[in-house]
């Protein structure tokens, strides 16, 4: 680096991010003193890999700020040589695009540059767009098509077709530019792809997303073609784009476009003994490729990391975090914790798994088939009611997943068969784990039951269910809902144990879970969708809150790493009655017979919504549409059902 950068000071905006967080590392080791805003610098889980960075305490800054507050960046910009405006939400799924993503996109943008504007000592702003902002156009695409800087994403082609980021991304960027142009401020432009590779920050975003679904046990790809990027190509080529005076303009960054049935073939080469999916998501033609010039982008540079290694580079981070460490996963052969062991194994960690009886074939072998097994997956056997029975399988481990509880509905004594098992289980469970002081934190997998039966009235979609609530055991009761009782029991006497003898838990909520089965028997969450597509004439009159299953075990694994994890989390995708959830089964297999009338003629319970606290540890919901679709498939591949 040349001394060109000695004491020159340089704001990023967003400096928690993906993108930003990189940036930041890269202009702290060319010796810039670095000022990050972030919306919450007291939020750990949000700065601390910042401040383990390299010449941090001595060169980084951070500041809050917020997008849609004017004169927010004042105090930060002033004094700044250069901005590096990389703040702005990315989020596939919205309610309400507006105020999620355009307001924070465009008056976002708006702000910050009005703050340079008021600042003589900016020099240049270096502007993060997006790859998105040029090809959604409706433009026809073929392996001959040339994308360059020049094309330019249409307004109202994005909102016909919903590319609610892509309108928002746009819109900034034109913004910007004509702002600048008015203010006399120099702007260059960086419109990245799908930008993978490396994190520094503990939480996954959207892009990296998407390759972890493909290692995690996804029976399909999508049937979609992007762009790729590596993170440190991204991060550089801005830095670039700041200190070479002749930069100008858009940049695309683009290493390769390939359809995503490619991206599995080079994951399937880089690790051969994991399953990699190998049919796609739908039987309609391939998503074309299409080219994109990298001439101006060279001019800054940059040589663009292969595809291979960015995928390599991903997923080496993401597995990273469990090697070396011990924990136990109570309940292994259940549907739950089948996902959760799957993802620990992929994660590099050795797990003890414990279940009622290793030597069931049935029970066991669909975990022994799992990749790492044979090193890194030892089988335990024991009782939840027989105290004492979980210690040699705790013993030595740093983490613990309670998992096991008994699931049936119909039971001729809820005292001996659901709520015995689940309050002792639980407590014998907890107590093994305080006499093991390796143990630093217990994951316990509750359910959304214990917090539905509160005695508060949903009547209508905007009232919401949230961690604060916690089902009455006497509505319990009243109502003979013996595995609600049970669940609300047990989570009780759990936290009360784990007060009383200072364990560090966290605690899951999942809603309805579905998804696809690793195990080979059905469990009860999927049942009702088999019911839908078998035959049934009727569907309940009742609304349930939906999360696919391998969420809810990435989610498990989340609330364990990430050390600022605490108290309840409820997980639902979505609340959908079952009229809407015959709907969406209808349009996705035509040709089943689905049923399409309520079984009684009262109105339809009221949906609700769920609590958002889960997506603080940057859990991205898989769609209820793509969770169905999975469960069905994987009624088929299992001969639970055929069509």
């Amino acid at each position: 680096m040349s001394s060109g950068a000695q004491n020159k000071v340089v704001c990023v905006t967003g400096g928690s991010g993906y993108i930003a967080s990189w940036i930041i590392k890269f202009l702290l080791q060319r010796d810039y003193t670095v000022r990050a805003t972030v919306r919450d610098p007291s939020n750990p889980k949000k700065v601390e890999h910042l401040l383990k960075l390299e010449s941090a305490k001595e060169r980084l800054q951070l500041f809050k700020a917020d997008l849609l507050e004017e004169g927010s960046f004042d105090s930060v910009v002033e004094g700044c040589h250069g901005v590096f405006h990389t703040a702005s939400p990315v989020l596939s799924t919205v309610k309400d695009p507006q105020a999620e993503l355009i307001d924070p996109a465009i008056k976002g943008t708006i702000n910050v540059l009005e703050s340079c504007a008021k600042s003589a000592s900016v020099k240049r702003v270096v502007l993060t767009s997006s790859f998105a902002t040029l090809i959604h156009n409706g433009k026809p695409k073929h392996p001959n098509v040339i994308v360059d800087e020049t094309w330019f994403a249409d307004l109202d082609y994005c909102k016909e077709q919903r590319k609610w980021y892509s309108f928002g991304k746009t819109s900034a960027e034109n913004v910007a530019r004509k702002f600048l142009s008015e203010n006399n401020i120099d702007l260059v432009v960086i419109n990245q792809a799908m930008t993978i590779g490396p994190l520094l920050q503990p939480e996954l975003n959207a892009s990296v997303s998407t390759i972890l679904d493909l290692l995690s046990g996804s029976e399909t790809f999508p049937n979609k073609t992007f762009g790729w990027i590596n993170v440190k190509d991204v991060a550089n080529a801005r830095i670039q784009a700041y200190e070479i005076a002749s930069a100008s303009g858009r940049y695309c960054l683009v290493e390769r476009v390939s359809h995503f049935s490619e991206v599995a073939m080079i994951l399937h080469d880089n690790y051969p003994t994991i399953k990699i999916p190998d049919k796609c998501a739908d039987d309609k033609p391939y998503e074309p490729t299409f080219q994109v010039s990298k001439e101006k982008a060279k001019s800054l540079g940059i040589e663009f990391i292969p595809l291979e290694v960015s995928l390599k580079e991903t997923d080496r981070r993401m597995e990273r975090n469990g090697n070396g460490k011990v924990v136990c996963v109570t309940g292994g052969s259940g549907y739950i914790a089948s996902w959760i062991v799957k993802l620990l194994l992929h994660r590099g960690y050795t797990v003890k798994t414990t279940l009622r009886d290793p030597s069931n074939p049935k029970k066991v072998e669909h975990l022994l088939k799992l990749d790492g097994a044979e090193e890194r997956l030892h089988l335990f056997k024991a009782d939840l009611l027989e105290e004492g029975s979980f210690d040699s399988a705790i013993r030595d481990c740093h983490g613990v997943f309670h998992v096991a509880s008994p699931v049936l509905l119909d039971v001729q004594d809820p005292q001996k068969e659901l709520i015995d098992p689940a309050v002792k289980g639980t407590i014998n469970v907890l107590k093994s784990c305080a006499k093991t002081p390796s143990v630093k934190r217990v994951v316990l997998t509750s359910s959304m039951a214990t917090n539905l039966y509160s005695g508060k009235n949903r009547t209508t979609p905007e009232d919401v269910v949230d961690e604060t609530l916690f089902s009455l055991p006497d509505i319990c009761r009243e109502s003979q809902m013996w595995y609600c009782l049970s669940k609300t029991l047990a989570e009780d006497a759990a936290w009360k144990f784990a007060k009383n003898n200072n364990i560090d838990m966290v605690c899951i909520n999942p809603g309805m879970v579905a998804g696809p089965l690793l195990q080979p028997l059905i469990n009860y969450s999927v049942t009702p969708i088999l019911n839908l597509i078998n035959g049934t004439k009727t569907f309940p009159n009742l609304c349930y809150p939906w999360v696919n299953v391998k969420d809810v075990a990435n989610f498990h694994i989340l609330a364990y790493e990430v050390a600022s994890a605490t108290g309840r989390y409820c997980l639902a995708e979505r609340v959908v009655h079952f009229s809407e959830l015959a709907n969406m089964l209808r349009n996705l297999y035509p040709t089943l017979q689905i049923a399409n009338k309520c079984e009684n003629d009262e109105p339809y319970v009221a949906t609700y919504r769920v609590s958002e606290k889960a997506k603080n540890l940057g859990i991205r919901f898989t769609p209820l549409e793509v969770t169905l679709k999975e469960t069905v498939e994987s009624f088929r591949k299992n001969k639970i059902f055929n069509f």
